[in-house]
């Protein structure tokens, strides 16, 4: 089917109009949050690292967003500048914003604290009276509050009381939730009725692929004035979001990434079609929902089962997004920490009495089965199997304290699913499979 291509709105930026500055000009950046805030009638100054990157979108008018789904749509996004994330520049981009934005990951938050301290201390200079949020659109519980105490240590650091009092009732730091899935995309290729056709990479090298569904919930308490951003719902339970997206979705989809690449598969949409690891998926986002119906009663649950239907059998299924399982599983040893898509509802499961958490500690198991050569986390983590099996992995990064009675309950549990797991997955296994690695 042809694709639809819609247009966000071509702005010329003006004094008046509403500008922000998104750190990180990826595929998230672009395809995700910056679209939406255009598409808001902001102007977007994105600021990264990386040189090139910014030069190419101060070369371009626009970039094309691929939705990629069975019906193919774009979107073209035209009011954006870039500048480099230690130029002094982006000082200056301060004093006109109201909103500041990341997708960086949440490791580098604390390197972009400095120049986000140095921004708003030129802001205060200049505009003492000025309001201004900041959201860091982090996989995660309490991106923004993580950044807040770091961007603080700079800012109040020899600071006057003014100052101080400038930071602490006129700058928000509002946390979130944020769920779209953005896979690597290649933007000489697009797709339609016809089979592939090659493009010119100068022209498209900013386009981006995203889903079609997306959610960013934003905490509403935490915001310190109005911004009217299309896409971003506000809420004042925003935890349950956060959780309810990382104890889901991520979940779901660190269970196939896992259990598809010790099967052989390349893409999470092939790997879950494999019965066995959709079963075993399908468990673990059920043992996680039981857990967080209970601690959440504002999720029903007719529409959390909805939620899990959308994700596993409409989200993670579609074939025009060839999410690669390499990419999803990257960076396990985050991914087993204690408050983390596998630990974490695990140990719910357990605080809340629900049930033992049969699938999720194959899903542990099978993280820590993972061993990419190419992957740091991964050779640490199977080097400490090596060291002191797989328990010296679940206490030491996954924060499994000896003696804590629910701790030690799951431990035992997933070092019963470790020792089973190569053996029920390699009589299903898939010819490339890693099980014997």
């Amino acid at each position: 089917m042809p694709e639809k291509t819609t247009t966000l709105p071509s702005l010329v930026s003006f004094p008046n109009m509403p500008n922000a500055i998104h750190f990180g000009a990826g595929n998230i950046g672009r395809g995700f949050i910056g679209p939406l805030l255009v598409d808001s009638g902001y102007h977007v100054t994105f600021a990264d690292v990386n040189e090139s990157l910014i030069d190419s979108l101060n070369t371009h008018d626009h970039y094309t967003v691929h939705i990629l789904s069975q019906r193919s749509s774009t979107a073209e996004v035209t009011d954006f500048s870039g500048v480099v994330s230690t130029s002094p520049d982006l000082l200056d981009k301060f004093l006109t914003t109201d909103l500041v934005t990341t997708s960086v990951g949440a490791q580098i938050l604390p390197k972009i604290a400095p120049t986000i301290a140095k921004g708003l201390k030129k802001l205060y200079q200049e505009r003492p009276d000025a309001l201004v949020d900041i959201i860091a659109c982090e996989n995660g519980v309490g991106a923004s509050e993580i950044l807040r105490k770091e961007v603080g240590k700079h800012f109040k650091k020899d600071a006057s009381t003014a100052e101080v009092e400038f930071f602490d009732k006129r700058v928000g730091f509002a946390n979130c939730s944020v769920d779209r899935i953005v896979p690597p995309f290649d933007p000489t290729k697009t797709i339609n009725g016809n089979g592939e056709r090659k493009r010119e990479l100068k022209d498209h090298e900013l386009d981006v692929g995203v889903e079609d569904f997306y959610e960013w919930v934003v905490d509403q308490d935490a915001l310190k004035t109005e911004h009217n951003i299309h896409g971003m719902k506000l809420a004042r339970d925003l935890l349950a979001y956060v959780e309810r997206k990382l104890f889901t979705l991520n979940t779901a989809h660190a269970t196939i990434a896992y259990l598809g690449w010790l099967k052989g598969y390349e893409t999470v949409n092939e790997a879950i079609e494999d019965k066995q690891i959709y079963d075993i998926a399908k468990g673990a986002v059920a043992e996680s929902g039981r857990a967080l119906l209970k601690k959440y009663t504002i999720f029903s649950k007719d529409e959390h089962e909805r939620y899990v239907n959308t994700i596993m059998d409409r989200r993670l299924k579609n074939p025009s997004l060839q999410d690669e399982i390499k990419r999803v599983c990257r960076a396990p040893r985050r991914k087993l920490g204690r408050n983390d898509r596998l630990i974490g509802p695990a140990m719910m499961d357990y605080e809340f009495g629900v049930g033992k958490p049969t699938n999720l500690a194959k899903s542990i198991a099978a993280a820590i089965w993972y061993s990419d050569e190419d992957d740091e986390d991964a050779v640490a983590i199977r080097n400490m199997v090596g060291e002191g099996g797989a328990e010296k992995v679940l206490r030491e990064v996954s924060g499994l304290k000896k003696g804590a009675n629910k701790a030690d309950e799951l431990v035992d549990h997933v070092l019963e699913a470790y020792g089973s797991l190569k053996n029920e997955l390699e009589s299903f296994r898939h010819p490339n499979g890693h099980v014997n690695g």
